[in-house]
Formats: C-alpha cells, structure tokens, sequence
C-alpha cells in the first residue's frame, strides 16, 4: 500500500505544537490530524463474542462458477463454455465435491478441505430481496443492511456497535482496512480505517509520533475537553499497536500469506487478534469481480487469492477460531446465461459464505429455485434467503448482545440454520 514520500504530507512538529497552542484541543486534533491516520473505534476489554470478520467481494462475484450446481443440467444449458464440469469429470475445470449436487470451482481449492471439515458453509440464492443491477446501488444497500433504498444511512455493523457500546470499550474495536471507512461501518463514530499497521507508527517518524502523542495527553488532562476519552483512547491504541511488530510477525501452522492487500489486511487482523487487542470487527474488500468478458482468464487471478488467504487465515489461527467468524459477500451475483463476450453480466442471486468452528455441519445450505427458464427471475438466480437474516444469525449468535431491532430495521429474522445455537 503505497504512503507518503515526502515529510510534505504528514505534520511538521513546528505547525503540529503551533496550531495545538492555538485551537481548543479537540478543535486542534480534528484540523491537523492526518487524513491518513485511522479514527479509533472502542472495544470492551475481553471481548463478549467473536471477532467478527467481513469480507466483501466488490464487484458482483459470480456464485455460479463459485459454488458450482452441477447436479442441476440447465446450469450446463446456459453456461455452454464458462460451466464448471462436474467432479466426476476428466475435464480440467472440474469443480471439487461439496454435498452431491454443489461443488467447489478448483481455483478455491485452499477452501475445500475447510468445507469439508465442516468449519465453512457458503448460502446459495441468497442476498436482498430488492437488489439493483448497479453496482454503486447494490452495495450500498447491503452494507446499509436495508432491502431497498428507503431506511437506515448507517451501516449495519455500525448499529451493532453503537447498541452494544460500553463505557469501558477497547481503543480497537473496530477497524476497516481499506482508505476509507466501508460504509457497513459507518454511523459508530469511532470506527477507523486502516491502510495498514504500519500507519500507527506515522510511517517511522518518532519525533512527529512524539509530539501527537504530547498533544493526545494534553487533551485528556484537560477536564474541558468533552471529548478527552477519545485522546485517551487513540493514546491507548498507538501503545497497543507500537508494540505489534506486523515485520517480525510469523504466522502459526506454517500458514502463507501473499503481499496483496487482501492478504496483508488478513494477517494484520490475526496479529491484533492474538495481540488480544479488543478487536470485534475488522472489514476488508477485494475485487473487482465485474467480469463482463473473458471471465475464464479473469476469474481465477480473484478466487485464488481469495481462497488462499483466507486459508491462510484459517490456519494462522487455528486455536482461535473457535471465537472468530468469517462472513464473505458480494452485493450481487451474475446473470445465468453467459454473454458473447465470453463474460457474465450483471445478476441477482448470489452465495454468502460463513467460516467458522460454530456452522451447520454441511457445506452448502440452499433453498434451491432451479435454473429452468420458469423459475428465473428475468435471467437471474433467484434469491431464497434474504442475507440479513444470515447476518442476523451470526449476531445473535457469535457477538456481544445485540438489537436486531435496531441492526435491520423494518426486518423479521427468519432463522437460516447456517449457524449452531449453542
């Protein structure tokens, strides 16, 4: 991820202790703080629940040649040159066993073994019920965590947050790694965004990381302050996250992460994971999975990077998954037909994937409507699980306490199976 070359584009210590002498210091904080600096979001010291992790796949990922229904023949009719063959095939692009009729795409091979030992579960025709074909539209509404462009701005896990919130929260509950706060984040005003660990350091700039560090405490001695916990706080997080070394860090069980974003942001979360740094959040995109041509050249150089480091992932943290879930979406899948550009455009349906030690004990969960043309929805999969009650599941059972009143607003939770109730 690329930062600043020049001191040009971080705080001069000369400006930084002028402008603070000057402003009110939480006037002063706001006017000078880097855009690049993370805002901080709070945690409750021992966490009550999972780590959450959500991973969006930007772009519309195409469920079919994701998690492939082999078992049904018109996938075969309408996909005549993109169609995974099926596991018994000698074809090269053999999909992988999953239940019988649902089968892995073998460029996610790094999953299956996960799938098949029961610790992950994708839910076909599955996502909101009233979903655009526009990529802006969709996304937006499924981070919302809405059925339609009317409700709640916020996002969804921003409302988690904000109902389980305490006066005693972590410094880093929540965190997205991205340069800019994913809106399913948005409406917590805490919530920060990452680029990467390295940015908590202020890029190897100790003096300029002592003198916020002096401005920080100036405002938390200072009673005035209505806002002296969040100094205290961001305080408290540059400590936690000056003592992760992400350069020295060795994942466990021989896992390998690539130097992708993706991966970089997937093993930064296993460090302040093990660090037990209060973290119950952390939301991170990857794509584009908008393959309107050439999607067999396409497709692959996504999935696999997808599927190997979230196995690394898995691997890395064995022994604590048993309080970490994984929820992996995209804001819509792919029309059935494939198009003349050798592409998929477009679609409705698409699969949620859940990893965890806590999902039901089969792969794929699916209220399966057929691809015949009569039960298509104008060319599209339809979508037999609305994902806000996948969501709703994980939260009611996986996090702290929670309103789903107030997560999914206008929503009755219809329960899915896709997690255990324990």
């Amino acid at each position: 991820m690329p930062l600043p070359q020049t001191r040009r584009n971080l705080l001069s210590r000369r400006d930084f202790i002028r402008a603070t002498a000057s402003l009110s210091g939480l006037t002063a904080l706001r006017a000078l703080w880097p855009g690049w600096l993370p805002r901080l979001a709070f945690a409750q010291n021992g966490i009550q629940g999972d780590v959450i992790v959500c991973i969006f796949l930007r772009g519309g990922a195409d469920a079919l040649n994701m998690v492939v229904p082999f078992g049904d023949d018109n996938y075969y009719r309408a996909r005549p040159l993109l169609a995974m063959q099926p596991p018994d095939s000698r074809a090269s692009s053999r999909s992988l066993e999953l239940d019988g009729f649902f089968g892995l795409n073998q460029d996610m091979s790094a999953l299956h073994e996960i799938f098949r030992a029961g610790h992950m579960t994708a839910i076909h025709a599955c996502g909101p019920p009233n979903v655009s074909r526009s990529h802006f539209e969709a996304m937006d509404l499924m981070e919302r965590g809405t059925d339609g462009e009317s409700g709640a701005d916020s996002g969804w896990l921003g409302r988690h947050l904000m109902t389980t919130a305490s006066t005693d929260d972590s410094p880093l509950r929540a965190i997205g790694w991205d340069e800019s706060l994913q809106k399913s984040l948005r409406g917590y005003v805490s919530a920060m965004a990452l680029q990467s660990i390295a940015d908590f350091h202020l890029h190897g700039d100790q003096e300029l990381a002592d003198d916020m560090s002096v401005a920080l405490s100036a405002m938390y001695q200072d009673e005035s302050v209505a806002y002296n916990h969040t100094a205290q706080a961001t305080l408290e997080a540059l400590e936690t996250v000056r003592k992760i070394d992400i350069d020295r860090y060795r994942p466990a069980n021989g896992a390998e992460y690539d130097e992708t974003d993706l991966g970089m942001a997937l093993k930064q979360t296993a460090a302040l994971i093990k660090a037990e740094a209060g973290l119950e959040v952390a939301c991170i995109d990857h794509g584009n999975f908008d393959t309107h041509v050439a999607q067999s050249q396409l497709l692959p150089g996504l999935v696999t990077p997808f599927a190997d480091n979230l196995r690394a992932f898995h691997d890395d943290l064995l022994s604590y998954m048993d309080r970490v879930t994984v929820v992996v979406m995209s804001e819509f899948g792919r029309r059935v037909q494939e198009n003349g550009g050798g592409g998929t455009d477009h679609g409705h349906g698409g699969v949620l994937y859940l990893m965890s030690t806590h999902v039901a004990a089969q792969p794929v969960i699916a209220n399966w409507p057929g691809l015949n043309d009569d039960f298509l929805e104008n060319g599209d999969l339809q979508i037999t699980t609305d994902y806000r009650d996948v969501l709703s599941e994980v939260l009611l059972h996986r996090a702290r306490r929670t309103n789903l009143d107030v997560v999914f607003p206008g929503h009755n939770y219809a329960p899915v199976g896709a997690i255990r109730a324990e």
